[in-house]
């Protein structure tokens, strides 16, 4: 039987700026942190999803401005890891991205991709600039 997480063991936050760079230090602490929690068999999904998500918040959502914020939360639960992104952009019509697959050469639409492929469910909040996706612990680990 595992021993519980304290609740500021279950919470991991980070907000960073508009920049590439910032993202492999915020997928350096995400590993840690898991590491840390004995998750670490989940890193590889959690990171690579938080890497695409985050640069698409950078890219599509901040456009590359650096005075703007994206925000990162990972949330773990007995069942769940929830991951959540946001930034300070406008939104885009996730709906219609949603409905629509991408093309192996598409240069744009492969950060949600990968997000439904690896996430048990994912949702958008009204305006289309924050992400929520859910991953089960018990097939997360085991998937790829």
């Amino acid at each position: 039987m595992s021993v519980p997480l304290s609740h500021s063991q279950r919470i991991f936050h980070r907000e960073i700026t508009s920049r590439f760079e910032e993202v492999d230090t915020a997928c350096s602490e995400i590993r840690a942190f898991l590491s840390a929690n004995n998750l670490a068999a989940h890193s590889f999904t959690v990171e690579l999803v938080a890497r695409e998500l985050l640069n698409n918040a950078i890219l599509h959502g901040n456009r590359k401005q650096a005075d703007k914020k994206v925000t990162l939360s990972l949330h773990v639960g007995r069942r769940w890891l929830r991951l959540e992104i946001a930034d300070e952009g406008e939104g885009f019509n996730w709906r219609q991205a949603r409905a629509t697959a991408a093309t192996p050469s598409a240069t744009s639409g492969r950060g949600l991709m990968i997000g439904k492929l690896y996430a048990d469910r994912l949702s958008f909040n009204r305006i289309g600039n924050r992400v929520t996706l859910w991953l089960d612990k018990n097939r997360t680990a085991k998937r790829y």
